[in-house]
């Protein structure tokens, strides 16, 4: 058979292309900067002809990448050699772009996922192709992830200018300017946020085998996941990572890639060459400023890799992971809580308003709390600020000595502030407290942040999943409003989809300025139960609904009749307590305080003793706030320290009005509170708070 010189070439490419799997498999890979390498030991007689022809790559590109092998190859020397995303990624333009596998959590959606990761929801539903008709808990999501490198530039110092607070005067902030790389020296960064590589925990991945895969330390991987322990790693997981040169042990150069080492004792520049399979004259290269060399210095290294941290001939043990963890988050117990409240009081008003007043009444029953402890024995000290509402003032409180020394901070409502108190905090080690925005998404990265409301997102997908444990056994009717919007659309939508998977049926009765139920029997045929639903929480639907459910309860009371609403219904409970009681209504909701609970009345005595004055009348009572907030968090720093959310994070649920269980959104940040509440308003004239 005759071959042409094309047919020849063709069949050879087509021959490397079927090899290199084979070549490849079971060859040790590793991440560096974002670039994924085989890590090849040469054998013995190997030359470059072998190695081009095995992976399918030039000289030129080995040598690239391993410079000590200008000279030729030696026999057991260790090469990085470029992957085929690696090289695809470079002939694209200097970007490589793969993707990791993110497992959905009830209460997630595009929008949250796409903020956690810095990415865009079009490029999700990319990669997911029908996503955007709706995730699953449980499901996995292949999210983007871009690593290109970025040439560094001079950051340049800032000056601000600082306010005095109404409560004592602060030196002005003058900000330490950013470290930046040597001039022309390039950073990597990699598309979701500059800073980070993420990582999906593959089945029998241990600390150790992700350092080396990705030239990172274990301290370095536990510091940036303050989520997960050296005995906790969960498979399908993610973890952050970051190809920073001020937290990774590798540098990029122009054309050239280097290992930072840290020189040991007694080692030279020439026993480190002979290590590495390069020259001393090499390393030099990658060191002009070298002279000499001790114990302990780091040094650039020519694209050498050392032996026994490659093969994991001598691997960490659990041990010593376990000492790194401990001396991280070692317990911390001090004799004095030292607590920061900064909350916009509006001293400088003359009549603060509603507002001013309400985060007055929060800081009271923090004290209350503050009283209570240090009855047990607690030594607290608390300092309050006026914030005045004020980016500035906010800094020139953060900018006195004294606050580095707290445990924590209570901060106020304002995106902008809690972003300054948080990114505070986390340099600083000190945990900051959310008590009032809903929305701030500081929380999905910053590990020192306590969130104590419960996310929309995160509270309708769990009221959904608690709403088909206890009621899911009666008949589901939606009641609908023809002309008014039903402001709970997100939430009834959910629900509708939770009761579609749990395969139980629903109706929907629509109806304008009079609802009917009188002939609807088909509806609820067969049913001893049934469970209305209004897809409104305003109060002109619930004054509509209630007397023709009243009626039909008094005509038909062979059915179990119950009503489900939603948290603003509270506000009318004074006027429809008793339809309440007759129609065994349900509403759940982030906080509430029965008011013919003991402790209650108790607290609004002690509240009226204090301050000679009642509580303001308001969703949630904000004394109330401020005091099962300070009960909790003071209590837990007293027994376990400031690291208590690492040394036993406890869940609380016997609070007046608001309960606590703290969960990570993910592993590198804060907490939100996922506790919320079953208000049931029973037939047998009790109010049942159903706690979970």
């Amino acid at each position: 058979m005759k071959y042409t010189r094309l047919t020849i070439v063709l069949l050879f490419c087509f021959t490397v292309l079927f090899m290199l799997p084979a070549q490849t498999e079971g060859l040790q890979t590793k991440v560096i900067d974002g670039k994924e390498f085989y890590i090849y030991k040469v054998k013995p007689s190997e030359g470059f002809y072998s190695l081009t022809h095995k992976f399918g790559i030039s000289q030129e590109e080995i040598v690239r990448y391993n410079p000590a092998t200008k000279s030729g190859l030696k026999r057991g020397q260790l090469l990085m050699i470029p992957t085929k995303k690696t090289l695809e990624g470079e002939a694209s333009g200097s970007e490589i772009e793969s993707t990791f596998e993110h497992t959905i959590v009830r209460g997630e959606s595009l929008y949250s996922i796409s903020k956690m990761y810095k990415v865009t929801i079009q490029s999700i539903i990319d990669l997911n192709p029908g996503s955007e008709r709706g995730i699953k808990a449980g499901a996995t999501l292949k999210i983007p992830q871009h690593y290109r490198q970025k040439k560094a530039s001079q950051v340049q110092p800032q000056t601000t200018t600082a306010s005095k607070t109404t409560t004592q005067s602060q030196p002005a902030v003058t900000p330490v300017p950013e470290k930046s790389s040597p001039e022309g020296q390039s950073v990597a960064t990699d598309g979701n946020t500059g800073e980070y590589v993420y990582h999906t925990i593959n089945a029998g991945e241990t600390l150790f085998s992700i350092s080396k895969k990705y030239d990172i330390d274990i301290e370095t991987i536990l510091k940036l996941n303050p989520g997960i322990s050296p005995n906790n790693l969960k498979r399908g997981s993610v973890i952050r990572l970051t190809p920073d040169t001020k937290e990774m042990n590798v540098t990029i150069a122009p054309q050239q890639l280097y290992t930072k080492y840290k020189v040991r004792k007694k080692e030279t520049l020439y026993s480190i060459s002979k290590k590495f399979g390069t020259t001393v004259e090499e390393i030099k290269k990658c060191n002009p400023n070298i002279k000499k060399i001790k114990q302990d210095d780091i040094i650039n290294i020519p694209a050498g890799i050392e032996y026994n941290t490659v093969t994991a001939e001598n691997p960490i043990t659990s041990a010593e992971i376990n000492n790194i963890y401990n001396k991280l988050y070692k317990s911390d117990k001090k004799g004095v809580i030292n607590v920061a409240v900064i909350l916009p009081f509006m001293l400088e008003q003359e009549h603060p308003d509603t507002k001013a007043s309400l985060y007055t009444e929060y800081y009271q029953g923090f004290l209350m709390a503050v009283d209570s402890l240090k009855r047990q024995g607690a030594s607290v000290n608390v300092y309050a600020y006026d914030s005045e509402a004020s980016d500035a003032t906010v800094r020139n409180i953060l900018s006195n000595p004294q606050m580095k020394e707290m445990d924590l901070i209570i901060a106020p409502d304002d995106d902008n502030h809690i972003k300054m108190i948080a990114d505070f905090g986390l340099a600083n080690d000190i945990n900051v407290v959310n008590t009032f925005s809903l929305k701030n998404e500081e929380v999905s990265h910053n590990a020192k942040i306590f969130q104590t409301n419960i996310p929309h997102s995160y509270l309708y997908a769990e009221a959904a999943d608690r709403f088909i444990r206890y009621l899911g056994n009666r008949k589901v009717v939606f009641l609908t409003h023809t002309t008014e919007e039903g402001d709970k659309k997100d939430f009834v939508a959910g629900l509708k989809e939770e009761l579609s998977r749990a395969h139980i049926a629903y109706s929907e009765i629509k109806f304008g300025n009079k609802l009917n139920l009188q002939n609807q029997d088909s509806i609820w045929a067969g049913q001893s139960g049934v469970v209305f639903v209004p897809t409104s929480a305003r109060k002109k639907i619930l004054s509509l609904i209630i007397a023709p459910l009243e009626a039909l309860k008094e005509q038909r009371e062979d059915l179990d009749i119950a009503l489900f609403g939603y948290p603003e219904w509270l506000t009318q409970v004074p006027e429809y307590l008793n339809e309440f009681y007759k129609l065994n209504t349900y509403l759940y909701s982030r906080f509430y305080a029965n008011p013919f609970d003991e402790n209650a009345k108790s607290f609004h005595k002690r509240f009226l003793y204090w301050y000679n004055k009642d509580l303001i009348n308001a969703s949630p009572q904000y004394a109330l706030l401020g005091f099962d907030t300070g009960i909790y968090f003071l209590s837990a720093i007293r027994a376990y320290g400031k690291n208590f959310a690492v040394q036993k994070l406890e869940n609380s649920s016997d609070r007046i009005q608001t309960d606590f269980a703290f969960q990570r959104i993910n592993n590198w940040s804060g907490f939100i509170n996922k506790s919320f509440y079953f208000v049931n308003f029973a037939p047998d004239f009790t109010i049942k708070k159903i706690r979970e």
